[in-house]
C-alpha cells in the first residue's frame, strides 16, 4: 500500500510543480521556489528531490530547464518554465498522462 501511496503523493508534486511553473509565466521558476510552494503545500522535499521531480516532468517534454551560473558572483540557479504541451495538459486541452497527477 505504500508504493501506492508513494507514486500517487509523486504525481501530485508534480502536478503542483507544473502548476506553479504556469503561474510563473515565461520568465519560469527557480527550484528554490518550487521547494518552498512544495512545502507549503505540505511536502518537505530537499533542491535534489525537487530537481528529480523536474527532470521526470522534462522527459515528459512538459517542462524545459536552464541552467544559469554566474561564477563572478557565486550564482546558480535553475530556472523551470512550462512548454506549449504542458500548458494544453494544465488547460485540458491533451490527453491525461501517466505519472501527472490531476
Amino acid at each position: 500500500m505504500s508504493k501506492i501511496l508513494d507514486t500517487a503523493e509523486k504525481e501530485v508534486i508534480r502536478a503542483e510543480i507544473l502548476g506553479t511553473c504556469e503561474m510563473a509565466g515565461q520568465g519560469g521558476a527557480d527550484t528554490k521556489v518550487l521547494k518552498a510552494v512544495l512545502k507549503k503545500a505540505g511536502y518537505e522535499l530537499d533542491e535534489e528531490a525537487v530537481k528529480e521531480q523536474v527532470h521526470y516532468l522534462e522527459l515528459k517534454g512538459l517542462v524545459s530547464v536552464c541552467d544559469i551560473t554566474n561564477k563572478r558572483l557565486g550564482i546558480s540557479r535553475t530556472l523551470v518554465s512550462i512548454t506549449a504541451p504542458g500548458i494544453d495538459y494544465i488547460e485540458g486541452n491533451a490527453p491525461d498522462i501517466p505519472g501527472i497527477g490531476g
